[in-house]
């Protein structure tokens, strides 16, 4: 159903998760990195990369996204056999969550969640929508089950969105069996709780689960960011590893590089034990459509292979890589460079959630946190680990009735305590929104080429580029139909 927002007058707003607790600052390091402007950042870049060219450099983080304006990377603290730390990209979300663990002041009005709204979301609707559905109301879509905790960030959305504007905001759960919402001449309308439709000229997605079963690739309707964006890199793997490596080709001679581990594509299941045995017995394979830390395998032993083999993992091809591990036996060319020794001298592998926008003026931090693994990294394997329980860091988990949870005991924020556990220094966050945002770019050109002049999709592109039968029968079943309720 969809709930009306209003804008507020005095109410003090904080939308953190409870774990943050009332007391949650930004620890000094994260501000002073968050302050930086942009010939800041490139000044402290090519003094730790003398190779870039500044100019190179400049024209990316001014660079203006057609399509994919808002994104968080998950970074890899890591280090190379040469003892370089570096921050090596896992993966970049288009629907990242991750503002109710970032501390803000006063009201909030200068929370990211404002500044998501105010200096990018708003923008993209003044650039992209219609003079004519321009009396419509605006939309904030979620997928987030009926718990506090879920809905903190879409209730922040949408309250960050009517104060902005001065004007009501409908909140709309949908779910891929209950969208609430259907799409008549590419507009969109939203069902609120009288079952009363209402046209919508702008929408915020915050749809995590297979958006583009719901929402059409063409609409009327200002969708934000594009749902092509997920099937061009921010909820497909595949088509985000092309695009790095067509980055990489395009910014040959700069010195400038998405870091990511060794990478097979479009590995048949019946391929995996093969590409897993060219990495030395040691791999990652990921399913491109899952997200929320689902759909990805570590493998570090023959029993771990033989169980992955034995599962029905849905789709038919797969990305294979290197698996970022102990400096002992890491097939990658990086090892993790983990938390700090705790009292007992364990160390953590953890990554780092980097969240970023285009503003009218380039490219800007937006949020930090970051996840440890559960249990500590261990120096040798014997082969009957669950390596997951030493590598994973995702902090979703099902609860005992089937239902996503966050694991927050393993969440370190950039609070003051938390923060220090990590060993990070400013020059390890301006290399993080770096890479975070030369991934969003590729992605976005990515878009660019999947996305024709007339805003239709390229489906045979689509296709050339590796896609698969099952994931263009679940984009066809909505772009055949016009009216969905």
């Amino acid at each position: 159903m969809a709930y009306v927002i209003h804008p507020r007058e005095s109410r003090p707003f904080s939308f953190l998760h409870p774990a943050m607790g009332d007391r949650a600052k930004t620890h000094p390091t994260v501000t002073a990195f968050l302050q930086l402007d942009t010939e800041q950042i490139i000044l402290r870049y090519c003094k730790e990369h003398k190779d870039v060219q500044p100019e190179a450099l400049w024209k990316l983080l001014t660079y203006r996204p057609k399509h994919f304006r808002w994104a968080g990377g998950d970074l890899f603290p890591s280090v190379t056999a040469a003892g370089q730390r570096e921050m090596v990209v896992v993966e970049v979300n288009s629907v990242p969550a991750g503002l109710k663990y970032m501390p803000h002041g006063g009201t909030g009005m200068d929370s990211g969640y404002h500044k998501l709204m105010g200096e990018t979301f708003l923008d993209t609707v003044s650039s992209k929508s219609e003079p004519s559905l321009s009396s419509l109301s605006l939309a904030i879509l979620h997928n987030k089950k009926n718990t506090y905790c879920q809905q903190i960030e879409p209730i922040a959305y949408a309250t960050a969105l009517a104060d902005i504007t001065k004007e009501p905001v409908y909140l709309v759960e949908t779910f891929v069996d209950q969208p609430n919402i259907r799409w008549t001449d590419g507009i969109m309308e939203v069902r609120d709780v009288e079952d009363q439709w209402h046209a919508i000229r702008a929408a915020f997605r915050y749809v995590t689960q297979k958006p583009w079963t719901r929402i059409p690739l063409t609409t009327k309707t200002v969708v934000f960011n594009h749902i092509a964006s997920d099937l061009s890199g921010g909820r497909n793997k595949l088509l985000a590893a092309v695009a790095y490596e067509d980055f990489n080709k395009q910014q040959g001679g700069t010195g400038l590089r998405i870091r990511t581990p060794r990478t097979f594509l479009r590995v048949t299941k019946a391929q995996i034990p093969t590409a897993v045995q060219a990495l030395g017995g040691k791999a990652v394979i990921k399913v491109p459509y899952s997200n929320s830390g689902q759909g990805v395998y570590t493998v570090t032993s023959q029993k771990e292979l033989d169980e992955l083999m034995a599962q029905d993992l849905r789709y038919e091809k797969f990305i294979v890589q290197a698996l970022v591990g102990h400096k002992n036996w890491s097939s990658s060319q990086w090892h993790h460079a983990c938390t700090l020794p705790d009292e007992e001298g364990r160390k953590y592998v953890f990554d780092t959630r980097l969240m970023v926008h285009a503003t009218p003026d380039g490219f800007r931090p937006l949020c930090i946190f970051s996840r440890r693994a559960h249990l500590p990294l261990p120096d040798t394997l014997d082969g009957t680990e669950d390596s997951w329980e030493f590598l994973g860091t995702n902090l979703t988990v099902k609860d005992t009735v089937g239902d996503s949870k966050s694991d927050t005991e393993r969440l370190l924020s950039v609070d003051n305590k938390p923060f220090e556990m990590l060993n990070l220094n400013v020059d390890n966050l301006v290399d993080g929104f770096v890479q975070t945002v030369m991934a969003t770019i590729a992605i976005d050109k990515m878009c660019c080429r999947l996305v024709r002049p007339d805003n239709s999709f390229d489906f045979e592109e689509f296709v050339v580029l590796g896609e698969e039968g099952k994931i263009l029968e679940e984009i066809y079943d909505l772009s055949d139909t016009t009216d969905r309720s």
